[in-house]
């Protein structure tokens, strides 16, 4: 199991400059045959995650005696420089799951090829000596529903575990397709209060995914995960989430759970095939993708 460097990459990946595919599409009109058009590439970026939206996810719990799980138990802050994700901030017994997304809804997002990422940071370090704040993981994903087709989710994701009572804490787990959508180990990062860095690329296309946190590539599959219920819209959505930490079956109070996310992007590059004068539409995609 590779262990992730704990150091912050301030720089995202960038794509391929379409210099030379203009080049190449100029070359091929001018010889009578078939090029691809060039991309459309739609880029977008902030330092929080204002106009996003949160929701409660599914990894929750309530002990005996305790309400279900609500949106009055997750909060989102948002600060200008960065955004807090909090969980049980009632303090119940419970856990909680807060997601934030930002999605984007068109029937191009199939053909498109994804680049996301953000940096995330614990603002301490989960421990078996309890406190006010512990954990149970930290999670982010890049994801493209095609609710019009296949009906599955496309994409990749990670779950950094951090339930200090775990043998397993540290570990970080990638998303698969096993069993319809399941965790399987994929590397390590020493829990800490460094800045981290994660950086995502879906490809519906060719069905690849890279996730990559902190210089070090994970190897995630490309996962495919059926849903039941959702709409059959075709829309891509990059995601931040954190659950609170597992209470005990009789509990009353469970401890908050907190962390910090900034300087997400997000890069569509999506490109459309025209036929050159004298040609057929060509399939062929840019180089470099």
């Amino acid at each position: 199991m590779e262990q992730l460097k704990t150091r912050t990459v301030t720089s995202r990946r960038r794509f391929l400059s379409l210099v030379a595919a203009g080049v190449a599409l100029g070359t091929a009109i001018s010889a009578g045959v078939t090029a691809p058009a060039m991309a459309t590439v739609t880029a977008e970026s902030g330092t929080d995650l204002s106009g996003w939206t949160t929701e409660v996810g599914d990894g929750v719990y309530a002990a005996a005696g305790q309400a279900p799980v609500t949106s009055a138990d997750i909060a989102v802050e948002n600060r200008g420089t960065d955004s807090s994700l909090r969980t049980n901030v009632l303090n119940r017994g419970v856990m909680a799951h807060v997601i934030s997304f930002k999605r984007v809804t068109d029937v191009s997002m199939m053909k498109t090829v994804h680049r996301a990422g953000f940096s995330f940071q614990m603002p301490y370090v989960p421990s078996t000596a309890g406190g006010p704040r512990n954990a149970q993981t930290v999670e982010g994903g890049l994801f493209v529903w095609d609710g019009a087709d296949t009906r599955v989710d496309h994409g990749t994701a990670f779950q950094w575990v951090l339930n200090p009572w775990q043998s397993n804490f540290g570990q970080i787990l990638v998303w698969t397709s096993a069993n319809g959508g399941s965790w399987a180990p994929g590397g390590y990062l020493e829990p800490d209060t460094a800045w981290h860095d994660v950086s995502f690329m879906v490809d519906p296309v060719k069905q690849k995914v890279q996730l990559i946190i902190d210089g070090v590539n994970l190897k995630a599959p490309y996962s495919v995960t059926p849903k039941s219920g959702w709409g059959t819209d075709v829309s891509a959505r990059l995601q931040a989430e954190a659950i609170s930490i597992y209470p005990g079956a009789t509990a009353t109070w469970a401890p908050q759970h907190e962390v910090l996310i900034r300087d997400w992007s997000w890069s569509r590059r999506a490109v459309k095939h025209e036929p050159a004068a004298g040609g057929q539409a060509d399939s062929a995609a840019l180089p470099g993708l």
